[in-house]
């Protein structure tokens, strides 16, 4: 039984990718290496690498929380605006 590879990634080739130290996995950038390193490795990991990991985790997690309200928000605006259009066009 072989390891499953995880999914391909493709960097472009005008840019150097940031490799992983513990299993060479290539990622675009620093960011994505620390949240790769942070989520596949953390038992490897020294005290500051798991402070900027976590760091890292919790901007991220308050990106996507902040994208959710937004695409929720405009989800809701769109119903109601075709709420509004059904209802002038029904009439």
């Amino acid at each position: 039984m072989t390891a499953d590879p995880g999914p391909e990634t493709r960097i472009p080739e005008t840019e150097t990718p940031v490799v992983c130290p513990y299993c060479g996995f290539e990622l675009p950038d620093d960011e994505q290496c620390r949240l790769h390193v942070g989520l596949e490795h953390y038992g490897e990991l020294g005290e500051a690498e798991r402070e900027a990991f976590k760091r890292s985790y919790t901007e991220e997690e308050a990106e996507l929380n902040r994208f959710r309200i937004v695409a929720l928000g405009a989800l809701v605006a769109l119903y109601f605006g075709f709420l509004v259009v059904y209802a002038l066009l029904a009439v």
